[in-house]
């Protein structure tokens, strides 16, 4: 053992100390998360330092709790930023819960198919009557209207244990939306039509009551507000998994995130002249707007065919937020085009901080309301 060696700890003392297995370390190495202060250079062996003691120690409670290795590696570069670490919990957290719901949800499922003669089990909620109207709203225009696809003729209704998930998509957009609330009885879900749903948001729109009460069974949804009942029968479809899909697709940490002004980019995207170019897809054609960065790292309109537009977002300094972005490149590194009806929707009325997360020109982008990590819109980006 050399002098410098002598002030290192081993691989198999840092396992020791930190819940690792020796094997586990040399994978995180190999993944460049948890890189030996010194490798020799004829036995390969690994070397750490006292230093690497706690790193190791949070890499190894990530790991117990089914973190994935892109947040492990992300949160060993924010630990000592606090609120990106809570970021990263707390969205590590959201997804074991749902998987946990989705699990109730399909054992529910499955008993009913063991034995359909069984007592039918409601459940039963009260909801806020505007949260829920809002929610509706931030939904309804990801419903597809292909009439082959009558599986997305809908909007998915999850109950979960304290409140519901409203979900919509037609393949090009998905929308998703939460309300808490006072639920009593499993978690459940229906699928509820198109007709249905609108007929809802119209009754959400009573006076009289400040709440909506909600019955969900497995063939029938009922929703009273103001002393009127309306009930829908849920279509026969199993919805796609949404979460499958935001995983795939999404993945667990954007390359970017941008906030930006709701009301500027809107306002920009509205504007007279704003620089489009036009696509065609199955026989509609649509207009297509481009989005890129600053040299500040905050959120502009450029040119689809690679002009630079004038002035940031809707021209107004810092409309973007200050916070800039969150990933690597300069202003040049990212340039991603949208259809631009779709954007608008995906906005909602445009009011607020929101936030864009992307990977890149050919991968789905999100957008999220800064104050809701449950309320956002996914999109597909259009090739130029």
């Amino acid at each position: 053992m050399t002098a410098v060696e002598s002030e290192l700890r081993s691989i198999g003392e840092l396992a020791r100390a930190s819940g690792l297995t020796v094997s586990a370390l040399r994978f995180y190495d190999r993944s460049g998360v948890l890189a030996p202060a010194r490798v020799d250079p004829v036995t390969g062996y690994r070397w750490y330092t006292e230093e690497q003691v706690d790193p190791a120690r949070l890499v190894a409670g990530l790991r117990r709790v089914g973190m994935p290795l892109a947040g492990i590696a992300e949160a060993l570069r924010n630990r000592h930023r606090p609120a990106e670490m809570r970021r990263l919990l707390d969205a590590h957290l959201r997804r074991l819960e749902d998987g946990l719901a989705d699990a109730r949800r399909e054992l529910s499922r499955i008993r009913s198919l063991i034995d359909p003669e069984e007592t039918i089990v409601t459940t039963r909620l009260v909801l806020s009557r505007t949260d829920l109207a809002a929610a509706v709203d931030a939904v309804r225009f990801a419903v597809g209207a292909d009439p082959g696809l009558p599986v997305l003729s809908g909007v998915l209704v999850e109950v979960e244990p304290d409140g519901v998930r409203l979900v919509a998509t037609d393949r090009h957009r998905l929308a998703v939306a939460r309300v808490g609330g006072t639920v009593d009885g499993p978690p459940v879900s229906a699928l509820l039509p198109v007709a249905a749903v609108d007929e809802l948001r119209a009754l959400l729109d009573l006076d009289g009551a400040d709440s909506a009460e909600v019955v969900v069974a497995t063939d029938r949804v009922t929703v009273t507000v103001a002393g009127r009942p309306l009930t829908a029968v849920p279509l026969p479809y199993d919805f796609p998994d949404y979460r499958r899909l935001l995983r795939a697709q999404l993945g667990d940490v954007p390359t970017y995130r941008i906030p930006f002004d709701g009301a500027a980019l809107r306002a920009a995207l509205t504007a007279d002249g704003v620089p489009v170019c036009h696509r065609a897809h199955e026989g509609v054609e649509h207009e297509v707007v481009a989005l890129g960065l600053d040299g500040r790292g905050e959120l502009r309109l450029v040119d689809p065919n690679g002009v630079v537009a004038a002035g940031g977002v809707a021209g107004v300094e810092g409309a973007a937020g200050a916070a800039g972005a969150v990933g690597a490149g300069g202003p040049d590194a990212l340039r991603v085009a949208v259809n631009r009806e779709y954007l608008l929707d995906a906005l909602g009325s445009g009011d607020g901080q929101l936030v864009l997360e992307l990977d890149g020109p050919i991968a789905p982008l999100a957008v999220r309301r800064a104050d809701d990590a449950h309320a956002f819109s996914v999109l597909m980006p259009v090739r130029l």
